[in-house]
């Protein structure tokens, strides 16, 4: 098993070895007890596991949470986006096209 295919596997089955499939779980075992990198990722992928469980199932996002998403995403480059002039260059380092 690659590094590669085991991070596929830990996006499809989580980081519960125990749920994987068995015709699997050994070629991982084998992986992980040979790649720092594998262990990384399984680490990485149980700490995420954890901290989203320990949340409140209960909870609601606030009501205009994806209005202020859109704003910051949106909202900063249109008003900046006006004050650019046609030989303006909208990136430090960008070059205008010829």
């Amino acid at each position: 098993m690659t590094e590669d295919e085991f991070r596929e596997l830990l996006d499809r089955h989580g980081g519960d070895l125990e749920r994987w499939p068995r015709a699997t779980l050994r070629e991982a075992r084998r992986l992980l007890a040979q790649s720092v990198a594998a262990q990384a990722m399984l680490d990485e992928l149980v700490a995420v596991e954890l901290a989203l469980a320990e949340t409140d199932g209960d909870a609601t996002p606030p009501a205009d949470l994806a209005d202020r998403i859109f704003e910051r995403a949106f909202g900063a480059r249109t008003a900046s986006s006006d004050a650019l002039t046609p030989d303006a260059v909208p990136f430090p380092g960008a070059t205008r096209p010829v």
